[in-house]
């Protein structure tokens, strides 16, 4: 087996949340190694072109103006941007009626929804006032007692429990949905496309801020295609085995996904906090897919492109075609029941449905584009879900003091763990950036 050498700090996962982490580490004057189990970097960011030159954002693809971490890394790699298309109305499919915004009762459970979230400490949410009320209870169980029509609960259930944390209401607590919320500022910088979370798209594809990370680091500094097998630490440090050899850190930044850290074999074995924390962190089952068309014809009928159901096997769709692109691309998005039941079906009637209802929203045209391109992050074996991982019910008052806290050598870094903007890029670099400033403490001051 190769033996690698010692570092003051090993990266464990060369998404946004390890690849910031090794530069503030690097900054701070400490030797690092990142180690990345796939043949790239980005984690959860993949971008991929089609023989004609069409861009595809197969994972995460957005920034937004208040996510300053992620603009602030835009700006100092000089990579281009621009707005998300928004060229003409909404559809909103609200229980078969086809409206141009979400509609006032809508609106008033928004309302409340961010009312409740001002009331999470994002830093503490296991210590919000009724957090062990609202841990407990579902949040498809408090939109049933919201008072509010059976349409309006369907919408919120896709668009918040779906959309925002890419499963169903019944999956994840009042607690996990309000601090989600909080940790974004709201709900509508979470849903808004201008000044919103989907504001802004990279010339380029996302994963070009990833490439540019890793890039500007010393070269050798990342292993790619070298998973981590086995974690032996102690208080002073730790020995990591990969695929490939051996690694030795006084440090360890493992920033992976909570899915994923769970599966590292650990000796000695992580206290029971921690242990429990990957227990109750599962990831999210939304599916993504592409259709690719000659042109955006939806744009002459006067849609952006925009739509939102309350019916059908899609949440959501958006118009993702770049400036000058070969091609058109609306993009779709199922989550939670819809998502799972769509896998379960052959590819030929799993086609048949997503067309099926893009030609509902959108015209006869949607039903005959020229590829209709999946990607399955719940079948990647180094993701095994997206967008993100939340807890279930109970987990925050369980297992959430335990979520950031390092145990001896090993620290934790991802967007689950982050305080700000959880689930996003801006919330994996905040997290790597955090994880850095503990070891630097721990080793220098």
């Amino acid at each position: 087996m190769a033996r690698f050498g010692h570092y003051d700090a090993v990266v464990v996962g060369a998404g946004f949340a390890g690849l910031a982490a090794a530069h503030e580490l690097l900054r701070a004057g400490l030797t690092v190694r990142v180690l990345e189990a796939r043949s790239r970097v980005g984690g959860r960011v993949f971008t991929r072109y089609l023989p004609d030159g069409t861009q595809l954002d197969l994972g995460g693809q957005w920034i937004g103006p208040t996510q300053l971490n992620m603009v602030e890394l835009v700006r100092r790699y000089g990579i281009e941007t621009y707005p998300t298309p928004g060229h003409g109305a909404m559809i909103v499919d609200y229980g078969g009626q086809r409206l141009g915004d979400s509609p006032q009762e809508v609106l008033d459970v928004f309302a409340e929804i961010d009312s409740m979230a001002k009331q999470i400490p994002v830093e503490q949410p296991w210590s919000a006032p009724q957090a062990a009320e609202w841990d407990s209870r579902t949040f498809a169980s408090w939109l049933a007692d919201s008072g509010c029509s059976d349409v309006a609960a369907k919408f919120v259930d896709r668009v918040i429990s779906g959309g925002l944390l890419a499963g169903s209401a019944s999956e994840t607590s009042v607690l996990e949905t309000m601090f989600y919320i909080a940790s974004a500022g709201g709900v509508e910088p979470l849903l808004g496309y201008g000044g919103g979370a989907q504001d802004t798209r990279i010339v380029g594809g996302a994963q070009q801020i990833a490439n540019c990370m890793a890039s500007d680091l010393p070269a050798g500094t990342v292993h790619l295609s070298d998973p981590v097998l086995r974690i032996e630490h102690d208080g002073s440090g730790a020995r990591l085995v990969t695929r490939l050899g051996e690694h030795w850190a006084s440090r360890v930044v493992i920033a992976v996904p909570p899915m994923l850290a769970g599966r590292i074999q650990y000796d000695p074995p992580l206290p029971a906090l921690h242990e429990g924390v990957f227990q109750r962190m599962p990831a999210g089952t939304a599916m993504k897919v592409h259709a690719v068309y000659p042109e955006p014809f939806w744009r002459a009928d006067g849609l952006s492109g925009v739509a939102r159901s309350t019916t059908g096997v899609l949440t959501e769709t958006v118009d993702n075609t770049p400036p000058g692109a070969p091609r058109a691309v609306l993009t779709a998005f199922a989550y939670g029941d819809e998502a799972i039941m769509l896998r379960r079906c052959a590819p030929e009637e799993r086609r048949r449905l997503v067309l099926g209802q893009l030609g509902d929203l959108f015209g006869s045209r949607a039903l005959h584009p020229d590829e209709l391109v999946e990607f399955d992050w719940l079948a990647e074996e180094w993701t095994r879900g997206c967008f993100s991982g939340h807890f279930i019910p109970g987990g925050w008052t369980a297992f959430g003091a335990a979520l950031r806290k390092p145990v001896g050598a090993l620290h934790w870094a991802c967007t689950e763990t982050a305080v700000r903007w959880n689930g996003y890029f801006d919330g994996a670099v905040e997290s790597g950036r955090r994880a850095a400033e503990e070891i630097r403490l721990a080793l220098q001051g």
